[in-house]
């Protein structure tokens, strides 16, 4: 019961809220690009103290600068006009990670896992998000990162509460999250399916005017809905490996940050390219 009003109180006070202040529309969105920058540099402490607990990764203080430099390159793309900043830090983060490894490593044992684990915080922490800033420079940017940001929440606030309700005897399909249930999984893309209509045809009818809506919705709905549960699922093959329940405990009823922000990561990319794609 405790978890559940935990829950509750997050998705109805804590989420209206985040989105509220983060939307503020004050220099290309910076509130947002602030929050992004914050999160990933948590989650890239999150995640290289996961991978550090059965291995190695470089230096904990260096991959939390490397990865959110990433977003805050993007951010320095929106203003300027610019379109290479964030393919500069992420090479230029890349470059780093190889030439400490090569300069400080006193045996090469556990190098390849100590480059990969650090690449991969790189990639999670740092270059998934940084599509959310990318939405900031797009035509509408209020409409079009609210949407999202209200997709993966209503996916994700679906599938527990369809879980919970209906899932009892169709759990354990998936090893890396026996809790998860078929059920959880179909309330999920029935939740994000239908706010997606009411936010496309209603809510920000304008911004999202466009030939063929319906399937475009329904595409756009199946994606980040697809993505949001792979992220999720993603962090809980991280959690497992490492032997962990939560990445952290610094969010109420949910964990650490990456465990808010996993579904979040991954759904990014696939949200902002069908963005480009269908409507911007």
């Amino acid at each position: 019961m405790k978890k559940l009003i935990e829950r509750l109180t997050i998705f109805f006070v804590g989420v209206p809220l985040i989105i509220g202040l983060s939307l503020i529309p004050f220099f290309h969105y910076l509130p947002l690009n602030l929050l992004v920058l914050g999160v990933s540099t948590f989650s890239a402490y999150e995640l290289s103290l996961m991978f550090g607990t059965n291995g190695q990764t470089l230096a904990r203080p260096l991959l939390m600068v490397l990865a959110p430099l990433i977003p805050v390159a993007e951010f320095l793309n929106i203003i300027f006009g610019l379109d290479y900043l964030g393919t500069v830090a992420l090479v230029l983060g890349a470059f780093v990670v190889f030439t400490v490894e090569i300069f400080t490593a006193k045996e090469f044992a556990m190098s390849n896992a100590r480059i990969a684990r650090s690449l991969c915080v790189l990639l999670y922490a740092g270059f998934l998000p940084s599509f959310i800033t990318r939405l900031t420079g797009t035509r509408a940017p209020f409409a079009y990162a609210a949407t999202f940001l209200a997709l993966v929440f209503i996916s994700d606030s679906a599938a527990w509460l369809f879980g919970m309700l209906f899932g009892k005897n169709n759990r354990g399909k998936i090893l890396a999250s026996p809790n998860k249930s078929l059920a959880g999984f179909a309330g999920a893309y029935a939740g994000c399916f239908v706010f997606a209509l009411i936010l496309t045809f209603l809510v920000f009818k304008n911004e999202f005017a466009s030939e063929n809506l319906l399937p475009k919705t329904a595409l756009l709905s199946v994606c980040v809905c697809t993505a949001a549960i792979i992220g999720d699922l993603a962090e809980s093959v991280f959690k497992r490996s490492a032997e962990v329940k939560d990445s952290g405990n610094v969010v109420l009823g949910r964990g650490g940050v990456l465990d808010s922000v996993d579904s979040i990561f991954m759904a990014a990319p696939f949200y902002f390219f069908l963005i480009k794609l269908m409507f911007a």
